[in-house]
């Protein structure tokens, strides 16, 4: 599947991947972005499948992740255990719910029909969205105007608290935490992140 038409669909962006491996990368001038082939075999979800074929975004910015670790004092939990990893999502949230996909084969033949589909889906939806997300000031716009293209979860907020620092904006990186992450609870589990500011 990804040696025919994933692979030609994917370096039309510059996206390499290893021989014998399920993850694309492209690097940017400040970023790193990954479309990562995870596959589940014979998904109890889906009666007659023999793989899911569940294909994510990676989003990698390490001036970012370097100062949302200080941020949190090292402690990689806070940044789910991946603080090289700004943002990972499925695919499919790149497009609107009602576009959303999923992608079984039950048989070895449907891999090929598969990574088609996968290629439109990503041609339709995600090529916007990668072109969109190059580097810190599109990760601050993404915040600023609410992306709903993104999965986001409570250590994302970190990473933007930490852009912000990077260009300089205090204000604005307590603003986000106290705006997602400023009850009570959520202070005290992020507390190093708000000495820090």
């Amino acid at each position: 599947m990804l040696n025919g038409p994933v692979d030609q669909a994917l370096s039309k962006y510059n996206f390499k991947r290893r021989r014998g491996s399920l993850v694309y990368k492209r690097k940017l001038v400040e970023s790193i972005q990954e479309i990562d082939f995870i596959t589940e075999f014979f998904p109890r979800y889906e009666q007659g499948a023999e793989a899911h074929i569940h294909p994510f975004f990676v989003w990698k910015i390490p001036l970012v992740s370097k100062e949302a670790l200080r941020l949190v004092n090292g402690n990689k939990m806070l940044l789910a255990n991946a603080p090289d990893i700004v943002l990972k999502q499925p695919i499919e949230i790149s497009a609107p719910k009602e576009y959303h996909e999923r992608w079984f084969t039950k048989s070895a033949e449907d891999y090929s029909r598969v990574g088609v589909a996968i290629c439109s889906f990503i041609e339709q939806w995600l090529v916007e969205l990668l072109e969109r997300l190059q580097g810190i000031d599109d990760l601050l716009e993404a915040y600023e105007s609410s992306d709903n293209c993104l999965l986001k979860q409570q250590h994302w907020y970190v990473y933007v608290t930490a852009a912000y620092l990077l260009k300089g904006e205090r204000e604005k990186a307590r603003s986000v935490m106290e705006s997602h992450l400023g009850n009570p609870g959520l202070k005290k589990r992020y507390s190093a992140v708000y000495d820090n500011i």
